[in-house]
């Protein structure tokens, strides 16, 4: 069956940005007219119309690149019953699971979304995510990296052909390789890239007023109006007002607390999945 839908559904920090970046570009893609479209997460009632009205005018396959679909069995239940599931190619991307919570925290940081320091939003994050629309979003730093259950409700809503795993670790290493892959997957023509960097979370800022006034018109203009080049200023401003000089590194004391802690999932991403996890900073095999 020809596959109407490339839809990322996962997960945050993990190089969607680049990936849509990429992919936008090419020829046989309708990618939607925002990266994040959010539509099965906030639509209520989906509507495979409605949905397809999202996209760029043009031929080929739609591409919705929402990093927080595979995060909530409800909302994967939403997209089966709005889409065919036969119709939509699934790609995942996964980041080791520590580096990924800390790159969240680092951007909730920076948006002044995140008083407290990394150890204590742990213990913290249960209740701020059932307090608050959205939670997970904004505060699912850990949860968002237990990566096993996600896709066990995935593989049981799709067909396992139709859905493609990948690693931040090997995209970021070779992302024409990468986009090959994920051209062969969708059906697409190859198409060669330009690479470039991978989105981060940005904490220390050379100007806190260039940061709030950046963030003002983010959330001062609706979702609905917001164009690729609007984006393209946003990060250009990120990037020029970003002070690399500082550098910020996860506490050394609580890196054995978040080994703990994804240990078992891991395990289950290896043995279930097949995922090297071998690959992950945090997570890499012994050697005898």
């Amino acid at each position: 069956m020809t596959r109407e839908y490339l839809i990322c559904v996962g997960v945050m920090k993990a190089g969607t940005t680049l990936l849509y970046d990429l992919l936008r570009q090419h020829p046989g893609v309708r990618a939607g007219k925002v990266k994040e479209l959010h539509y099965f997460d906030e639509a209520e009632s989906p509507d495979k119309a409605a949905y397809d009205q999202l996209f760029r005018k043009g031929s080929g396959i739609k591409m919705d690149v929402t990093p927080m679909y595979m995060y909530d069995p409800a909302t994967l239940d939403k997209l089966c019953r709005a889409l065919d599931p036969a119709a939509c190619a699934i790609l995942v991307l996964l980041r080791d699971p520590i580096e990924r919570a800390w790159s969240h925290y680092r951007m909730r940081v920076s948006q002044d979304l995140e008083p407290l320091p990394f150890e204590e939003t742990l213990p913290a994050e249960p209740g701020r995510i059932a307090r608050r629309a959205r939670g997970g979003r904004i505060h699912g730093y850990f949860t968002g990296g237990l990566y096993a259950g996600q896709l066990d409700a995935l593989y049981a809503r799709f067909p396992r052909e139709n859905i493609k795993v990948m690693l931040f670790e090997d995209f970021i290493r070779d992302q024409q390789a990468a986009v090959d892959e994920i051209c062969a997957f969708a059906g697409l023509e190859k198409q060669e890239i330009t690479p470039t960097v991978s989105n981060a979370g940005v904490v220390h800022h050379k100007s806190r007023l260039v940061a709030k006034i950046v963030k003002w018109l983010t959330r001062l203009v609706p979702n609905a109006l917001k164009t690729d080049g609007m984006r393209r200023l946003k990060y250009a401003l990120v990037r020029l007002n970003r002070d690399d000089s500082v550098k910020d590194v996860i506490p050394e004391t609580f890196l054995p607390v978040l080994k703990g802690y994804y240990r078992e999932d891991v395990e289950r991403l290896g043995r279930e999945y097949g995922i090297d996890t071998s690959k992950w900073k945090h997570f890499k095999k012994k050697r005898n």
